[in-house]
């Protein structure tokens, strides 16, 4: 597995070209290394979000997790399979029922955590990943918030403010490279009572081109909460 090959995974990947990504990496002689494998289990994870069909869905997002569990256990300090575990975890187990999620919440940020110790500081994906983590687990009300108490062992805890800080450190280190890293500043700062600033981060969600399952997302979402400002 070359250098060059790997960057052409990543540009691809980067261009929504998911079955393009993949079909390349079936057809590698060189399948077995930890770099391919969480590029293997991205690719297949952002199949199953384009999909359309739940079944499909839901058996591409458990093809990913065996992909990622086969990363992480190639090399336990890799960067990606750390990230891209975290991630899919966090699908999959949504996918076994709340209290399976509940239960896997520490893992999910454990992970997070590891990428980010590991390659914190250039890569903007992982840190949108941990401002989701901490934004969805600070929107939980207060039964479910009792549940997640009562049921994992030690309880994850974050804020809005947590959160922001995440998403503008993703943006800060490569500015519009996500769609849903947009929107999600806007919906941080709406959380936080600061709508003027939430209404600019919005309008550029609103904006986006809609290449893929994630621009479309952004912008029907971004155009909503705007309509409520």
């Amino acid at each position: 597995m070359s250098a060059e090959e790997l960057k052409l995974l990543d540009e691809m990947f980067e261009n929504c070209e998911y079955q393009d990504s993949l079909d390349m990496i079936e057809k590698l002689t060189d399948r077995e290394s930890c770099e391919v494998k969480w590029r293997r289990a991205r690719t297949v994870f952002f199949l199953s979000k384009q999909s359309t069909v739940s079944d499909e869905k839901e058996a591409l997002c458990r093809q990913a997790f065996e992909h990622a569990t086969a990363a992480l256990e190639t090399d336990g300090d890799n960067f990606g399979a750390n990230k891209w575990y975290g991630a899919i975890l966090s699908e999959k187990a949504a996918l076994d029922g709340v209290t399976e999620r509940i239960k896997q919440l520490e893992n999910v940020q454990k992970h997070f955590q590891r990428a980010v110790s590991l390659n914190g500081t250039s890569d903007p994906g992982i840190w949108h990943m941990l401002g989701q983590f901490n934004y969805k687990l600070s929107e939980v009300n207060w039964i479910t918030r009792k549940l997640i108490n009562s049921v994992a062992p030690n309880p994850p805890t974050a804020s809005y403010a947590e959160a922001l800080e995440c998403f503008t450190k993703a943006e800060t280190i490569k500015p519009n490279f996500y769609a849903l890293n947009l929107l999600y500043l806007g919906k941080c700062h709406l959380a936080l009572k600061q709508p003027s600033e939430a209404k600019e981060w919005l309008e550029r969600a609103a904006a986006v081109d809609v290449r893929c399952e994630d621009d479309r997302i952004c912008r029907e979402e971004a155009t909503e909460l705007l309509k409520k400002l």
